[in-house]
């Protein structure tokens, strides 16, 4: 077991969909939880892309509803059978203002992991 702990941003869980879009083909996933930093999505049965793994940037289209959606870059930090984490790589001015939106009082907060 590992001795390591670390502090990150806090995530929070929501109900949102996310379209991934890597090299030319895409997948819709379900997000678990987001942070000001980074996403954690569970995907979908028989989806998948080819060749994704740690280290690759990907474009990530996050609905939340039919009116609430916003894009940003992410780059691959852990890829399994279920799940996907990403690392913001770069949040677009103007959607900056979206995400610390859905975030509320969590866009400050930290917490422990490890």
């Amino acid at each position: 077991m590992s001795e390591f702990k670390g502090i990150r941003h806090a995530r929070k869980k929501i109900v949102a969909s996310c379209l991934l879009i890597f090299r030319g083909q895409s997948m819709v996933a379900d997000v678990k939880n987001i942070s000001a930093t980074g996403i954690l999505i569970k995907k979908i049965e028989n989806e998948h892309i080819d060749g994704l793994g740690q280290g690759d940037e990907c474009v990530l289209e996050i609905v939340v509803n039919e009116v609430f959606n916003f894009d940003v870059k992410g780059l691959v930090v852990r890829n399994d059978d279920h799940e996907l984490a990403m690392h913001f790589t770069s949040i677009a001015d103007d959607k900056q203002k979206d995400l610390w939106q859905l975030l509320g009082d969590r866009v400050h907060e930290v917490e422990t992991y490890g």
